[in-house]
C-alpha cells in the first residue's frame, strides 16, 4: 500500500469527500476486478460495485487499522457480491444461454482461449469462484482469504484446490469437445460446427 493511500484513508475516515473520491478512483478496479470474478456478469459486478462503495462509505469510520483497507475492503466487495449471487440466483440467465444468443466469428486461439477460462469459470460455484479470484487475481494469500471470508484456513486451500480441479477438468473437457461456447450438438466424435 502507498503511504498516499494510508494519508487519503485517514482523511476519508474524518469526512474528507474529495479524499474518499480520490480512494474510490484509486480502488475502482481492484473492488471491481473482485466481484466481476465472483459474479461473472458485468451488469451485476457494476452493480455490487455501488453497494460495495456504499457499505464502504458507511463504514470507513469504522476501520480500525488503515493498513488493513484492501483486504477489508475486498471482504466487503466479495460479501456483497455473494449476497447478490443469492439474490438474483433465480432470475440471472446463465453465462452459457448469453453465449447462446450470438453468433460468433472466430477471433484466433487467444480469444478462444480466453472464452473458455470464463466459461469454465462461469460454471464453478460462487464460493470456489469466490477464492481463486482472490487468490488468482488479486493475489492474496491463504490466510488472508480465510480472513476476508471468515472461513478456516483448511477450508481456503480445500477450496482452491477442488476449484482448480475443477477448471482443470472443465477446461481439458472442453479442448476435448472443440472448446466451451462451441457447438457440438449433432456431431460425433465432438466435430465443430463450421
Amino acid at each position: 500500500m502507498e503511504p498516499d493511500d494510508l494519508k487519503l484513508i485517514r482523511d476519508a475516515k474524518q469526512g474528507d469527500a474529495q479524499a474518499f473520491a480520490n480512494l474510490i478512483r484509486s480502488y475502482q478496479n481492484f473492488a471491481y476486478k473482485t466481484v466481476l470474478g465472483v459474479l461473472n456478469n458485468a451488469s451485476d459486478a457494476d452493480d455490487a460495485l455501488q453497494e460495495t462503495f456504499l457499505k464502504v462509505h458507511r463504514a470507513l469510520p469504522n476501520l480500525r487499522d488503515e493498513r488493513t483497507f484492501p483486504s477489508w475492503l475486498a471482504r466487503i466487495a466479495t460479501r456483497t457480491a455473494l449476497d447478490l449471487v443469492r439474490s438474483r440466483a433465480h432470475a440471472r440467465t446463465s453465462y452459457d444461454d448469453e453465449i447462446d444468443k450470438h453468433t460468433f466469428v472466430d477471433p484466433g486461439p487467444q480469444v478462444d482461449l480466453r472464452l473458455d477460462l470464463q466459461q469454465a469459470l462461469a460454471r464453478l460455484s460462487p464460493e470456489h469462484r469466490t477464492v481463486l479470484v482472490l487468490r488468482e487475481v488479486q493475489g492474496f494469500d491463504y490466510a488472508a482469504i480465510a480472513d476476508i471470508l471468515h472461513i478456516p484456513l483448511g477450508t481456503v486451500r480445500s477450496r482452491l484446490f477442488n476449484a482448480r480441479a475443477q477448471l482443470r477438468l472443465q477446461l481439458e473437457s472442453d479442448g476435448a469437445s472443440g472448446g466451451a461456447g462451441r457447438s457440438t450438438k449433432g456431431n460425433k466424435g465432438g466435430a465443430r460446427d463450421e
